[in-house]
């Protein structure tokens, strides 16, 4: 009876704990709802017109590639005009471009722009409104031109240490000095004039092999090194092999020989920002402006809008180039040509 008893005792305890188990687990259904949606969104619709603009993911790290999507949907009958390439993107790098293939649902026509972003600081970085004018030819439509605006976009971005970011207040307190024996003294000033004497030497080597292995350069002027650079460009052959590259290193040269010449930091630029920065300034006059904004939109246009460029634009876009740099540097053209 005793054996019996401890057995049923056992089997009791057992279904006790079975059923605060089973309480205590969540269903299925429940754990989805957790997730949370790190996309930030803008939609905005007026008349035949739906236009949605979404970053992903809001909450970005300094080292992540935010994706931006720009949605147009429409009537059949309803003409509308694309948003220009790399409008509102403030303090976004464009690192990909890319439009896919219009969708057509019923009686609706469904148009994409896909940017791949590349944030250049930390912090609240902002998406500007975009506005998409359209003008409404449907049977019932007035015929008018009309345009809506998407609201302004925050993204929240971080740098990588995130809240792992070590804090001086970790910091053991220094401790006190220690004195040396007189004899480790002297050996310790007698290694300290070593090491300085070594170094010496190293820099001052360095220096020599450096300047024996380019002589030539050291002594070339900005508008030399630029066709230098081109000439070098052309022997490359990246035109016929591979014609992104080739936009890539035929600004790559332009805005080179600008920072040589006027210190502005044109490599580190977007265009935006470039042309923003030299619109006030007394190096570059209003014709030169426009021969850099015409030169700079159409390679980007290659470079980021997948653009394919025939034999005749490739020779106007490098001649565009030439032409600036024997413009901005006419008092050494000569010197170069002879």
């Amino acid at each position: 009876m005793r054996f019996i008893r401890t057995i049923l005792i056992t089997l009791f305890a057992a279904g006790l704990l079975t059923g605060c188990r089973d309480k205590s687990v969540p269903s299925d259904g429940g754990s989805s709802d957790s997730k949370t949606d790190n996309v930030v969104r803008s939609r905005v619709e007026r008349g035949p017109l739906r236009v949605t603009v979404e970053v992903d993911p809001k909450n970005a790290r300094l080292s992540d590639e935010p994706t931006l999507v720009v949605t147009i949907d429409s009537e059949q009958d309803v003409e509308f005009n694309r948003p220009p390439f790399g409008e509102a993107l403030g303090d976004f790098l464009i690192r990909d471009f890319r439009e896919p293939l219009p969708e057509i649902s019923g009686n609706r026509q469904i148009v994409r722009q896909v940017y791949t972003l590349e944030p250049t600081r930390a912090g609240k970085l902002s998406i500007a409104p975009i506005t998409i004018t359209f003008r409404d030819t449907r049977a019932e439509g007035d015929g008018k031109v009309h345009s809506v605006e998407t609201e302004a976009l925050t993204i929240d971005v971080s740098t990588v240490l995130g809240d792992d970011v070590p804090s001086l207040a970790d910091l053991r307190p220094a401790s006190g000095p220690v004195e040396l024996p007189e004899s480790a003294s002297h050996a310790m000033w007698w290694l300290a004039g070593g090491c300085a004497a070594a170094l010496a030497v190293a820099a001052l080597a360095w220096l020599w092999l450096r300047r024996q292995h380019s002589p030539v350069e050291l002594q070339l002027s900005p508008i030399e090194m630029a066709y230098l650079e081109l000439e070098r460009l052309i022997e490359q052959n990246l035109a016929a092999t591979d014609v992104k590259l080739f936009y890539v290193e035929l600004t790559g040269v332009v805005r080179r020989y600008i920072e040589r010449t006027t210190g502005v930091r044109a490599a580190e630029q977007t265009t935006e920002e470039f042309l923003r920065e030299i619109s006030g300034r007394a190096d570059f006059s209003v014709l030169e402006r426009d021969r850099l904004q015409q030169f700079l939109v159409s390679a980007d246009l290659v470079k980021f809008a997948a653009q394919q460029p025939n034999k005749q634009d490739i020779e106007e876009s490098f001649d565009r180039a030439k032409a600036f740099i024997g413009t901005t540097g006419s008092d050494q053209t000569e010197e170069v040509a002879a």
